[in-house]
């Protein structure tokens, strides 16, 4: 499942978002690839990974694990980072 988290490619909020994440999570940042204009890092959680991603044109996003568009498709981690990052959503 893909949660848009910002409509806007701000890098203060990307690095912002991916503390709370890693520290929220106890997670570990496994891949860190940036680019000129899009970012792809992988945190590793419990065995699982979720994707935080920065694209220019269309802003900032979370790949997590889970099933179908909705919240009740979503894997215990994909709640707990959903939860995280709802007051960065806007």
């Amino acid at each position: 499942m893909e949660i848009q988290i910002s409509e806007t490619s701000d890098g203060q909020l990307f690095a912002t978002i991916a503390e709370a994440l890693e520290h929220g999570l106890n997670g570990e940042w496994t891949v860190k690839a940036d680019g000129l204009d899009q970012r792809y890092w992988d945190l590793l959680v419990e065995g699982q990974t979720i994707t935080l991603h920065l694209e220019h044109y269309l802003g900032i996003s979370l790949l997590m694990p889970g099933q179908g568009e909705s919240l009740e498709g979503l894997s215990d981690l994909g709640l707990r980072a959903y939860r995280l990052v709802v007051p960065f959503v806007g």
